[in-house]
């Protein structure tokens, strides 16, 4: 799932504006002491309830039923109203022991009229969120068996989740003054429409047979089996998805719309139906903007090694849908906004995220919200992927929305990849200042709902897609992907943990990764370090101070890793050297051939971490010029913003209007530039007026904004 975005801001002066901003506040942030005694937060300790003592985990709904088969038989009599009459045919089979009773989850709005199981009437119990089921006899292990629910169902109270009724609009295309249904499953409301198992920790497959009056489309997962028209006016239309996904992945929409074909045999990917589900009007925009879906599906397909799971790939544009995107098995809701775009590229990023789920969320699916990193880190990631694809393919001569191969690497993809990445990067720098026990880590099983997965600090979107970023850079290409194709041939149509996830890419590099992920998605936060480097003529050695200032206690303990620094020499040579980080702090001495012309701390980013760093200008103005990674010029700028001089305005200057620069480094050393101008122009007014300068910055930063 997408989180819906905010408005793309091309604005270089509004990045500007925004720096400035940002750079003040991270300043302020740099008064603060960066390690309270953990003591001293006033906050109660989130693992207990405080009434009661006991423990807050959110643990799996017990499977007590193996989930076979779904047939959802719906008819809606009259689309201006919010109801819908129901027979649910469930296919299960008992797990461990014979039951005696079936439970399940079903919302207020159901009303059950009866249940069924071999003909014969059974005793059941309704509650405000649930239907308990108690078979005549208990059911056996292993021993299929068919229950037949029928209910009535008045969905009107939702409101973006379960189903929900958009109401007719005065004006606008036809397909906004007809009613709409459409279905938002995650995380845990499709039972507000169906009974159901509703946690992601079972699968089966499912058809869904739906009676409309004639005029509205319906869609569903799956292959179409059948669309007919009754004698009443009516139409009945049958999907049916035959390869087992999670409940909550189960989509229905019904809207009078435009349905364009972007699929075909001219296309990257012949062979698998596609179409976008758009509001009249807008077909001509689609069929722009969606035009690199069949490129995408094979990219992802070979990159994968994996083949697309489904028997077609449908997107459905929606109004009232809460989200940016929702993978729905084989068939994506997306957002309004997504039909107003005109340009090939403006949606790549929520397109290509959402059909990464279907192989990450929907092949292979969490086995709890605890996991949920595993879904929404990859889809972000597979965002970076397509971006990297695209550049290469550009850079090869070859036209990215046509060729179903993947494009041999290049500087380009490499820039564009990296771009995407410093854009988690900056995310979780600005907004993570996590620690234990008070915030919960990317992989936890304390929350509330289980919609505040995908909205805390360790956020499971950006830095998921940074811990594969990391995993990727620290094992080589090579590695990294055997493991991948590992972990998709050993988990697909299964669920999944991290642990399952972590032991693929040991069996493939032969390299203990637990604390890696131990640290990195087990434990809330980052590093944030301080990096002196100094450099003696005489003795031509670099020394390099590394202290750990986030907080460190009992809970929290200093990170364990190997900091890689870039050494750049007069000659044009170069060469890695590596700082074993155990503790708070640090400290290594390097013999070197001569004094390096440019030292940049981890310029790949193979460790994520808010640094700030104090080494001689030169090296700064140096790195921004020709760092060896855009995560290293953008560092470069942003330091520079604290360096008032007008050597160090010129050389922004020059970087902000040549477009010899990447794009990204060249907004940092505007926004950098716009600070410093900021600055000054406050100083002379404070002297002006009286209210004396601006605090000076004593230090050169990577500013963690």
């Amino acid at each position: 799932m997408t989180l819906r975005s905010l408005p793309s801001v091309r604005s270089t002066a509004a990045i500007a504006i925004s720096f400035v901003l940002a750079l003040a506040g991270a300043a302020s942030a740099q008064d603060a002491d960066p390690s309270p005694d953990v003591r001293s937060d006033p906050r109660p300790d989130p693992r207990i309830d405080a009434a009661t003592g006991r423990d807050t985990a959110n643990w799996p709904l017990a499977p007590t039923f193996d989930h076979l088969h779904m047939k959802l038989d719906l008819s809606f009599p009259d689309m201006s109203q919010a109801t819908f009459t129901a027979t649910q045919t469930l296919t299960l089979a008992a797990r461990g022991t014979p039951r005696a009773v079936i439970p399940l989850r079903a919302g207020p709005g159901i009303e059950v009229q009866s249940v069924a199981i071999a003909g014969q009437p059974c005793e059941f119990s309704k509650g405000a969120q649930t239907l308990d089921i108690r078979p005549a006899t208990p059911a056996g292990v292993g021993q299929p068996f068919d229950v037949v629910i029928t209910y009535t169902c008045d969905f009107s109270a939702n409101r973006g989740i379960g189903l929900t009724h958009s109401k007719p609009r005065d004006e606008g295309s036809p397909t906004d003054q007809a009613v709409q249904v459409h279905a938002q499953g995650e995380a845990e409301v499709n039972h507000l429409w169906f009974p159901c198992h509703d946690f992601p920790n079972e699968k089966l497959t499912t058809e869904l047979i739906v009676s409309v009056p004639e005029g509205f489309e319906v869609l569903s997962n799956g292959r179409l089996v059948a669309k007919d028209s009754l004698p009443d006016g009516r139409s009945r239309v049958h999907w049916h998805q035959d390869l087992p996904h999670p409940y909550y992945l189960v989509t229905l929409v019904i809207a009078k719309i435009s349905i364009v074909d972007i699929g075909g045999d001219a296309t990257a990917r012949p062979g698998l139906p596609m179409a976008v589900w758009t509001p009249v009007g807008t077909e001509e925009n689609v069929k722009t903007v969606f035009s690199s879906t069949p490129a995408m599906v094979a990219f992802l397909e070979k990159k994968l090694d994996e083949p697309y799971p489904w028997a077609k790939y449908d997107q459905a544009i929606i109004r009232d849908f809460n989200w940016g995107g929702m993978e729905n098995t084989s068939a994506t809701t997306l957002y309004r906004r997504a039909a107003n775009a005109t340009e090939l590229g403006d949606e790549d990023g929520l397109i290509v995220h959402e059909l990464g789920h279907q192989w990450f969320g929907d092949l292979m699916t969490c086995k709890g919200w605890k996991h949920l990193w595993l879904n929404e880190g990859w889809a972000s990631y597979c965002e970076a992927m397509w971006n990297e694809q695209y550049a290469n393919a550009q850079a090869a001569g070859l036209d990215p929305i046509k060729t179903g191969e993947i494009a041999a690497a290049s500087e380009e993809g490499r820039k564009a990849y990296q771009r995407t990445v410093l854009g988690f990067v900056r995310r979780q720098r600005g907004g993570n200042n996590a620690y234990a026990p008070v915030y919960p880590s990317i992989v936890s099983n304390r929350y509330r709902n289980p919609d505040e997965n995908f909205s805390k600090s360790d956020d499971v979107y950006s830095k998921g897609a940074i811990v594969l970023h990391m995993l990727r850079t620290g094992l080589g290409d090579d590695v990294f992907w055997k493991g991948v194709r590992l972990y998709i041939d050993r988990h697909k149509f299964t669920h999944v943990e991290t642990d399952q996830f972590r032991r693929a890419f040991e069996d493939v590099s032969g390299r203990s990764l637990e604390r890696f992920f131990d640290q990195w998605t087990a434990r809330p936060g980052l590093p944030r370090m301080d990096v002196d480097l100094t450099f003696d003529d005489a003795g031509k050695t670099l020394g390099v101070v590394v202290r750990q200032t986030q907080r460190i206690d009992k809970l929290n303990p200093a990170y364990q890793f190997s900091l890689p620094l870039f050494c750049k020499f007069e000659d044009g040579s170069h060469q890695y050297i590596y700082l074993d980080v155990k503790g708070r702090e640090a400290a290594a001495s390097f013999n070197l051939p001569s004094k390096p012309t440019q030292v940049s701390v981890d310029p790949t980013l193979t460790v994520f971490g808010a640094n700030r760093i104090t080494k001689p200008l030169a090296m700064w103005m140096n790195e921004l010029q020709e760092g060896p990674a855009l995560f290293a010029q953008v560092a470069a700028a942003e330091a520079l913003a604290l360096h008032p001089g007008d050597e160090v305005r010129a050389l922004l200057a020059r970087a902000a209007m040549d477009p010899s620069f990447d794009p990204v480094v060249r907004e940092a050393s505007l926004a950098s530039l716009t600070g410093l101008e900021a600055r000054r122009i406050a100083a002379a007014l404070g002297s002006k007026f009286g209210t004396g300068p601006t605090r000076p910055a004593t230090r050169a930063m990577a500013v963690a904004r």
